[in-house]
């Protein structure tokens, strides 16, 4: 993909400071706005990334746009219950998230007090999520400091599971795209252009039973055969489109 960087229309020196430094560590052209459209760059480049004041923005060849908001998470945590916290405990736990994505489950878990590090696969995911981990204000001091727990890494997750020591992390968390579209999922709209679309392996699930101390949680739309392929125990979540399925590692001793 050709990707350039710039700023919102509104540019200052620090907007244009923080594009050029972006621009030395990635490798993307900047590019002055000068009142340019968004629309006018994707004649010539596949994406482009504005930094605005507060948030760095992907916008997509098909006008969809990628940003960093931990709304999701936030109404998640409003909840009194939520069935990826219950499946973990009540237990501090290491937690491995081999699908960062736009990190709703990484803060969920984070917030919960657990330790997480989150793995995404794709660069340009990787690079707009962990900088709004890092840097991201939502006025509520604790989910702040949940944000910026966690650590990430831009690499594909079996190549990081083989590198891992055996028993060597508490849980291992898995939340793939979905095989089936769920259209009411629109704060994906632009992440889906980018996603890493790969399934679950035998060598993945082998490696994360290697790895992991405790529990292995996947994420699947309710009519994926992930559970039954790979031996996951599915937790039926009623009239909810996806399910968590579970190995429980500890029971298997």
């Amino acid at each position: 993909m050709t990707i350039v960087i710039t700023t919102s229309l509104g540019q200052n020196p620090r907007l244009i400071e923080e594009a050029l430094l972006l621009s030395q560590k990635t490798g993307y052209p900047f590019i002055e706005r000068r009142k340019q459209s968004v629309k006018s760059f994707l004649k010539d480049y596949d994406g482009v990334i504005l930094i605005y004041d507060t948030k760095m923005v992907l916008v997509n060849q098909d006008g969809s746009e990628l940003t960093f908001h931990p709304d999701t998470a936030m109404l998640r945590l409003k909840s009194s219950h939520d069935a990826l916290l219950s499946l973990l405990g009540t237990e501090s736990l290491e937690i491995l998230d081999t699908t960062m994505g736009l990190a709703s489950d990484s803060l969920v878990m984070a917030s919960a007090g657990h330790k997480v590090k989150a793995l995404e696969s794709q660069p340009l995911i990787h690079l707009i999520v962990s900088h709004g981990l890092a840097t991201y204000t939502s006025g509520n001091a604790a989910l702040d400091a949940a944000m910026r727990s966690i650590q990430t890494d831009c690499c594909y997750s079996l190549d990081y599971l083989k590198k891992q020591p055996d028993k060597s992390l508490d849980v291992i968390y898995c939340d793939p795209m979905f095989t089936e579209t769920i259209t009411e999922s629109e704060n994906l709209s632009g992440l889906k252009p980018l996603a890493n679309y790969g399934p679950i392996t035998d060598e993945f699930v082998s490696e994360a039973k290697r790895v992991a101390k405790k529990k292995i949680i996947i994420k699947a739309h309710f009519r994926d055969s992930v559970f039954e392929r790979f031996g996951f125990e599915r937790q039926i979540r009623s009239n909810q489109k996806f399910h968590y399925g579970l190995i429980n590692l500890e029971e298997e001793k």
